[in-house]
């Protein structure tokens, strides 16, 4: 998962493939009872910098997937719900 200062969220890969967020808590933890899929985000007003900002953080989740490197999901802990993506 990579955090987002600039868009104040969290960002991850699911085990579906799917490119998922939600927003970050001032502490730092992800708010896994907001998630959304950036597919869904259509319409919605970014500027060129938070644009440029969600293709380099897709970029390298999609690298640390392809290499098996880790870090590209939402850790298990972080599922208040339990439920899965």
């Amino acid at each position: 998962m990579i955090q987002s200062e600039l868009l104040g969220r969290t960002f991850w890969i699911s085990p579906d493939g799917d490119f998922c967020s939600c927003p970050t808590f001032r502490d730092g933890t992800p708010d896994s009872d907001n998630i959304d899929y950036l597919e869904m985000w259509e319409g919605d007003d970014l500027t060129i910098e938070e644009f440029r900002e969600i293709i380099k953080i897709y970029q390298r989740l999609m690298y640390r997937k392809e290499e098996a490197l880790g870090g590209w999901g939402l850790p298990d802990w972080a599922y208040q719900n339990n439920v899965p993506l």
